[in-house]
């Protein structure tokens, strides 16, 4: 098997130098240099001549059920997946099932309706493992027949990052995979044993998330920064691939921290206006085309000051703003965006860029702005300091006039905030807004208890699990009591004194490195609804 593979890599790369690729791009030139955004089809053109292969292999002989047609890693991007192809005589309905290493760990997926030509994703195989895969395939008047396969898979990379248990109980938790999101190079998911099931070879940096359609929208790198937003499902099969390049920009990444796919099907990512300042400006990609419809700069929505006087850090580097996130409010359709330079939170419509709120300690704004300031309620308020992640909950109180948001309180004071307090802990916090009355209150939050062991001065993530209610927290650039990095990734229940419920360490980075993990999420390995074909 691995000859053939390496047979279907040489293909790939003689078609790839071979052939010209048509991009298509638009072009704006601006002060200081030239952005380029492009529909990139290098890899789905690589991935073409690869599935060429396997269809020219498979026509020559007859697989079935029993005698399955098995290629690990079909594409050379999802090491711990497999594709099995196969025909019956009538039609199957198919259930896949690699069996983990207890009762908890192993993964079932059933494919809906009932074929007679069969493309079956493997998702979840162990590395370094001969991994047991049971297919099921059922008939209409309910037969059942199975067949079990054995899958070997290479060990783990290296280089790749250590991922320690520290706690769990299962029982407690939300369902699905800890999809660890990275700063930099691999992308993986762990199970509640911390045992990595899925990971891709493609680089990655900030951004993985499911999409509408089920599949993955991947921040990766075309040259030597993170340019390319790949569009792919969890085999690594290739739809869309979008490269943004910037003639006068020499930092990490063009795409730097963020992107999100908008009603229309667009995607907004955040990007640099190549002028003298960075991290403050967001581009609207074509889906289809790939071409620039849209941008929006936050220097035409804030004052000058801001960013004229701006003297924090990276302010050498014009990074007065540093937006780390975006966030799509379906309820309002307006975004919500977060600056760690600037610590606050900002809602506003978009692509119009009216602001409907701010939340942000007060001190140093015009008085034009205090309109959108929110007002805090409560004795123990505090303003979130260099935040990360901000996200929109759906409806916890009943009360058309509140919005709950969660998000990452790194907690440092660098423009504005409580310097007595700051780098002293990190939290996950969630706010109350009352749109209508503009004012905010916290009603709940996990960190400050564990003070300096759990602060993080950069990157890091909270989300809300909608099943279970409980909150998954990342604080991403640690230091453990020896001084050694780490990321720390937990989830807790949403009770006043939230309960600990998985916690992961994840070591293997030095301080610097840009490897430290930005971002963690919860999902099913299995989206719902599974579409691939070759």
């Amino acid at each position: 098997m691995k000859k053939w593979l390496i047979g279907v890599f040489s293909v790939a790369v003689v078609v790839g130098v071979a052939l010209i690729f048509f991009n298509m791009r638009e072009e704006q030139r601006v002060a200081g240099g030239t952005r380029t955004v492009s529909a990139d089809t290098e890899l789905i053109t690589e991935q073409a001549s690869i599935e060429d292969v396997i269809q020219t292999t498979y026509k020559q002989r007859n697989y079935n059920l029993q005698d399955p047609y098995v290629i690990p890693d079909p594409y050379g991007i999802a090491p711990l997946t497999a594709l099995v192809k196969f025909e019956t005589d009538e039609p199957l309905k198919i259930t896949v099932t690699v069996k983990g290493k207890d009762q908890a760990s192993t993964i079932t997926k059933t494919f809906s309706g009932y074929e007679t030509s069969h493309e079956i994703p493997v998702l979840g195989l162990y590395p370094d493992y001969k991994n047991t895969v049971i297919l099921e395939g059922e008939s209409k008047d309910g037969t059942i027949t199975k067949k079990e396969l054995t899958i070997s898979t290479e060990p783990l990379p290296e280089d790749f990052l250590n991922t320690e248990l520290v706690k769990v109980e299962k029982g407690k938790m939300e369902n699905g995979l800890t999809f660890i999101i990275p700063s930099s190079m691999y992308a993986y998911a762990v199970d509640a044993n911390a045992d990595v099931r899925w990971y891709s070879t493609l680089y990655n940096s900030h951004i993985l998330k499911r999409m509408d359609n089920n599949n993955f929208l991947f921040l990766t790198r075309k040259t030597d920064k993170y340019n390319q937003l790949v569009e792919m499902n969890m085999m690594g099969q290739v739809s869309n691939s979008y490269v943004v390049e910037v003639s006068n920009y020499e930092g990490w990444g063009i795409i730097h921290h963020d992107a999100v796919e908008l009603p229309n099907g667009n995607l907004l990512a955040t990007a640099h206006d190549t002028s003298q300042y960075i991290e403050d400006e967001m581009v609207e990609i074509d889906r289809g085309t790939g071409e620039l419809v849209d941008q929006l700069n936050m220097r035409n929505i804030l004052p000058e000051d801001f960013y004229e006087e701006y003297d924090g850090p990276s302010a050498e580097d014009g990074d007065w703003f540093h937006q780390n996130a975006i966030w799509y409010d379906e309820s309002e359709e307006d975004i919500l965006v977060s600056s760690r330079h600037q610590s606050l939170i900002m809602e506003m419509s978009y692509p119009e860029g009216e602001i409907d709120w701010i939340l942000a300690a007060h001190e140093g704004w015009p008085e034009e702005y205090e309109q959108y300031l929110l007002e805090p309620i409560g004795e123990d308020f505090k303003f979130p300091g260099g935040p990360h992640a901000v996200m929109t909950l759906l409806d916890q109180d009943n009360d058309e006039a509140t919005k709950d948001i969660l998000l990452f309180d790194n907690n440092i004071a660098i423009t504005r905030g409580d310097e007595s307090v700051s780098e002293e802990y990190s939290r996950g916090v969630q706010y109350r807004i009352n749109t209508e009355e503009m004012t905010v209150k916290e009603v709940w939050s996990y960190g400050k208890q564990r003070g300096k062991s759990f602060y993080s001065r950069i990157v890091s993530d909270a989300n809300y699990l909608s099943e279970t209610g409980n909150r998954l927290i990342t604080a991403g650039y640690t230091y453990s009591e020896d001084d050694n990095m780490r990321s720390i990734i937990v989830e807790v229940t949403e009770d006043d004194q939230a309960e600990v419920v998985y916690e992961l360490k994840v070591t293997g980075f030095e301080e610097g490195s840009h490897r430290q993990i930005y971002r963690s999420e919860r999902m099913p390995l299995y989206p719902e609804q599974v579409n691939f074909e070759l």
